[in-house]
């Protein structure tokens, strides 16, 4: 009760003093806050409580909307409208096109080979042959347009633009020597109105187009039988190992794939639009008119000129009697190069990329900073080569072309060989100097000649053999080439002169 009257007669003081003098009242109320903090202070400190400024409330994070979501509800809500968005930035921003094209282009380039292992000489032949009859041609491919490097490329790049991309084996015809073919499918043709959100009585589960069990094991997809957009929409339930789902994982259980773009879209398009006003600008800037205005009592020859509408470049246009002209001079633009550069830093790290290789700007680039922008991009290039491409894509794909190899008796039923992979050569930024750092790196034996070969975009197995073959034309020949290193001076032991004795 004391502490209740105690505060009405605070609440009292606090409005007599604001009436009569504000500045008092603004000293009180601020001491007020400071007692009140000092509080919490020794508060937090005598119950020994931990205070993390990110999860600060209050006026100035009032607008800082951050829902506690499972990452499922986040991409559900949101995928359709960041895939449609992104796509048509893919189709008209020149960035971004120029984004998602670098990033298919250095993580696949020119495709992922395989190396088989693991069997014999003779069969490992015979499957490399297969396989590069089966890779290299466009028969591989469901749609007949691609091999199956271009595939790569194609999901690599429907991945960052779209966020995911699903593959679908389909068996090939009688005509086919291996009776495999790939389907590649946007993500739109998973038919998200298949879900329940509930466990059925057979333990199962659809969740916005994919099917579950109790495990987490997915079953399977309902997939359109073409693109929703364009034929209908029938549906058809299709197992999941007939199907590669690919995408970035973010978050643990996240079923669908977001694209690349999502943390560059608004600045994308906010750039987009302040560069178009600009260019606008610039353009009425450029055009020059000249207007004439006829003051004499009868006007001329009497006839009154159609109304202005349009400013063109050159024009000499009259006005009619009593008219006049006012043209708003636009505005010089300050800054603006190093603003637009300062956004475009900004999209390339939502990108993941440098900035160099979002705009092929490389005006202020020495070998250090593009040397270490080009490090920072491999790592994100190796991590969707390793992490994504081989093990999710290359290695299934492989695991069906050997059963398919199986099937057409390429290989015994039994034969089940290993595979490496080889991602395509890194360019040098300055090759001489990268050069003699590879020498150290081998002399020193931090790194092997495989693995260098490797990096090359080799395959080591391959390059020993051409080697061996060079060496024997080489001999076979008579010649000494400064190429073949028995034969480089710089490596040949010279005798020491004989000075003679005494």
């Amino acid at each position: 009760m004391l502490n209740l009257k105690r505060d009405c007669m605070g609440n009292v003081i606090d409005r007599f003093l604001a009436q009569v003098s504000p500045s008092t009242a603004l000293r009180r109320e601020a001491s007020r806050m400071k007692l009140q903090a000092l509080h919490d202070v020794r508060r937090r400190h005598e119950q020994g409580e931990r205070k993390y400024d990110g999860a600060a409330r209050g006026r100035h994070y009032s607008d800082w909307h951050s829902p506690n979501l499972s990452v499922n509800q986040e991409v559900q809500t949101a995928l359709e409208t960041l895939r449609s968005r992104s796509r048509d930035l893919g189709r008209n921003n020149t960035y971004a096109i120029n984004a998602f094209r670098s990033i298919a282009n250095n993580v696949v380039g020119t495709g992922i080979m395989p190396t088989p292992a693991g069997l014999r000489k003779n069969q490992n032949a015979k499957l490399k042959a297969a396989w590069k009859e089966w890779a290299e041609g466009v028969r591989c491919d469901y749609d007949g347009t691609n091999n199956f490097y271009g595939l790569q490329w194609l999901i690599m790049r429907t991945v960052a633009e779209s966020g995911e991309c699903l593959v679908r084996k389909v068996r090939g015809t009688d005509k086919d020597a291996i009776p495999l073919r790939l389907q590649v499918l946007d993500g739109d043709f998973i038919n998200t109105s298949h879900h329940t959100g509930i466990w059925q009585v057979d333990g199962t589960m659809d969740y916005y187009g994919i099917r579950f069990n109790r495990k987490g094991e997915r079953l399977g997809y309902w997939l359109y039988r073409h693109h929703p957009n364009e034929f209908g929409v029938e549906s058809e339930f299709v197992t999941a190992d007939n199907i590669i789902h690919l995408y970035e994982v973010e978050r643990p259980g996240q079923i669908r794939g977001v694209p690349l773009s999502c943390g560059a879209m608004l600045r994308l398009r906010d750039l987009d639009d302040y560069e178009f006003t600009e260019r606008i600008r610039n353009k009425v800037a450029a055009a020059f008119s000249v207007f004439i205005t006829d003051d004499s009592a009868d006007g001329g020859s009497g006839r009154q000129p159609p109304p202005l509408e349009k400013i063109e470049p050159g024009a000499i246009e009259y006005l009619p009697n009593g008219k006049k002209v006012e043209v708003a001079q636009p505005p010089t633009t300050q800054g603006y190069g190093e603003y637009v550069r300062s956004n475009l830093r900004g999209i390339s790290a939502g990108f993941g990329t440098s900035y160099e290789m979002l705009t092929n700007d490389y005006s202020n680039v020495n070998f250090s900073s593009g040397r270490m922008g080009w490090i920072e991009f491999n790592r994100n290039a190796e991590r969707y080569q390793w992490l994504i491409l081989i093990p999710r894509l290359c290695a299934e794909v492989y695991n069906w072309f050997v059963d398919a190899a199986q099937l057409a008796g390429f290989i015994p039923m039994t034969a089940r060989p290993s595979v490496t992979w080889t991602p395509p050569r890194r360019q040098m930024i300055d090759p001489h100097k990268e050069m003699e750092a590879i020498k150290s790196q081998l002399r020193t034996g931090v790194t092997s000649w495989q693995n260098v070969v490797r990096e090359f975009g080799n395959v080591p197995e391959e390059l020993r053999e051409e080697l061996a073959q060079d060496k024997a034309m080489i001999d076979e020949l008579g010649i000494m080439p400064e190429s073949d290193p028995r034969f480089d001076p710089n490596r040949i032991d010279k005798k020491p002169k004989d000075s003679g004795t005494n």
